[in-house]
């Protein structure tokens, strides 16, 4: 995954997912970090809000894979 992502993007990512997974409205995304996800093709606007897509739910498993290799 591209190095230029930050801790906060992948928690916002990771609100997008746990959204999804609980079939309720995702949180409002700033701007900024919209922009960038959408940009990597891990978020796409949705009516109106972001939802996560399936490159976002597999950067986060690659993300989460190397956090456990860092513990």
């Amino acid at each position: 995954m591209d190095s230029n992502l930050t801790a906060e993007d992948f928690d916002w990512l990771r609100q997008l997912r746990d959204a999804a997974d609980a079939k309720r409205d995702p949180p409002p995304v700033p701007m900024n970090i919209a922009a960038k996800l959408g940009a990597f093709g891990l978020a796409r606007p949705n009516a109106g809000a972001f939802t996560i897509t399936s490159k976002g739910r597999d950067a986060l498993l690659d993300q989460d894979m190397r956090d456990a290799e860092d513990r």
